[in-house]
């Protein structure tokens, strides 16, 4: 289920330090230093997710079609695939069998920002019937919907009852929570699958963006997903805070508003303004650390106008001091967001480099 892709990012350099007068003056130092220049392959339409741990070098990619629910082992939270557009949505009825259609029903979708007090299924209840839209392939296509139920749950199980919505290919099923964070679920295969490997600091992936208005904003002539509620994939880096990952993040032009348009001063900002030469651990201290999941998030790039030309600016100038899962700090910048043969959105590449001092 899973492609680990070890990277050789520790790099040994002997340096030989030369006396006056004699070959026995020759003292032989290994340093080992982390740090590479790293692309993370998600792929044109961001099917692949790819977990990194900065400290082993490691980078591992998940295909995003592998699940839609994601249960918290030790706790209440329930997380919903966004990175392929699954969504939630409430019926009146408490009567699962009497859940045979979505007509009119308002889906939600799970923040882009990782919390986990604001994902669709915040608040769920047992026997409380669910809508659940299975989101898109990786071609695009709608995997269309299904109806489920939370019946019980205890501290190792959560038990859960699915179907179409008209009933058939009806499934009873006890999820087993294993020892991760997360226990991850697949509707459509029913099954339990391997998602997060046992160490990561952040994950490369799409997240589900409201663009243009909200639905609610615009009364009786809402048409949602047409003229409001519209939701599109863009790539975002989630950082592990569950396992206590932190951020602080240096950005010479804080002052500057997010813009779209191509001639926005934020937009023609370069990497000769960068301070990530010069950036140490004080600065992490100095500047003040986030644990949002979205410290890095989607602040790294921008999608210039006209949106379909599919131009994007990095803005490589923004460094992100990352204090690890293992208590090692790093400094981060984003160089480029296309790459692979053909030069393909979906390639994010970035530099990072341990600090010692």
């Amino acid at each position: 289920m899973r492609k680990h892709i070890t990277l050789f990012l520790y790099l040994l350099s002997t340096l030989l330090f030369f006396g006056c007068d004699n070959d026995d003056d020759v003292e032989p130092t290994d340093e080992i230093e982390t740090g590479a220049t790293l692309t993370a392959a998600m792929g044109s339409d961001l099917v692949d997710q790819v977990y990194i741990d900065l400290s082993e070098g490691v980078m591992t990619s998940v295909a995003v079609n592998t699940w839609e629910l994601a249960f918290e082992n030790n706790g209440s939270a329930i997380k919903t695939n966004s990175a392929k557009k699954v969504a939630i949505a409430i019926p009146a009825t408490t009567d699962f069998d009497e859940v045979t259609s979505d007509d009119d029903l308002v889906y939600s979708y799970d923040s882009s920002d990782g919390d986990l007090s604001a994902t669709a299924l915040d608040g769920w209840e047992t026997n409380q019937p669910y809508v659940i839209d299975l989101g898109v392939d990786e071609n695009g296509n709608a995997l269309g919907i299904k109806k489920f139920i939370i019946t019980a749950t205890t501290s190792t199980t959560v038990s859960i009852q699915y179907a179409e919505l008209d009933g058939s290919d009806a499934q009873s099923v006890d999820v087993e929570l294993d020892g991760g964070d997360f226990t991850f679920y697949s509707l459509i295969n029913s099954q339990t699958v391997e998602v997060e490997p046992a160490n990561w600091d952040l994950v490369l992936t799409a997240v589900s963006v409201r663009t243009g208005a909200p639905c609610a904003a615009m009364g009786s002539s809402a048409v949602p997903g047409v003229n409001c509620d519209i939701y599109r994939l863009s790539a975002s880096a989630i950082t592990n805070t569950y396992q206590g990952v932190q951020v602080a993040v240096d950005n010479p032009f804080s002052e500057l508003e997010e813009d779209d348009d191509p001639e926005a001063e934020i937009n023609q900002q370069s990497i000769d303004s960068s301070n990530f030469d010069e950036l140490g651990i004080s600065d992490y201290n100095t500047i003040g650390a986030s644990s949002s999941a979205d410290a890095i998030g989607r602040t790294w790039l921008q999608i210039l106008e006209p949106h379909s030309s599919g131009v994007y600016k990095v803005y490589d100038f923004i460094t992100y001091i990352v204090k690890d899962v293992d208590g090692n700090y790093y400094k981060l910048r984003f160089l480029a967001y296309k790459g692979g043969d053909n030069a393909e959105n979906g390639y994010p590449t970035f530099e990072y480099e341990l600090l010692t001092e």
